[in-house]
């Protein structure tokens, strides 16, 4: 089984083993469909920079009546908390 996620707080040097967990957090569950993979990783965030991030998202969803692609949330995300000076030194 997997542990207990705890919340992202927006520490972007924790980022990576966050999302690792997430995203077996998702698979176990067998969480599959994009909205609810969304609203499951928006659930696990607070705080901070993340704290508004979640509450923009929550804006968008309420607003419109699309629905976002996991492919793209996945690129947003990352784009926003992944460490970018890790990034940065792998190139």
């Amino acid at each position: 089984m997997v542990p207990d996620l705890g919340w992202f707080d927006s520490d972007q040097m924790k980022f990576e083993d966050w999302w690792r967990g997430i995203y077996l957090f998702l698979k176990s569950n067998r969480v599959v469909a994009a909205d609810k993979r969304i609203t499951a990783v928006l659930a696990q965030l607070r705080g901070g920079i993340a704290g508004i991030y979640v509450q923009k998202k929550i804006d968008e969803l309420e607003n419109t009546n699309d629905t976002q692609s996991w492919e793209e949330f996945v690129k947003e995300i990352k784009t926003a908390f992944s460490n970018k000076s890790k990034a940065a030194d792998a190139e």
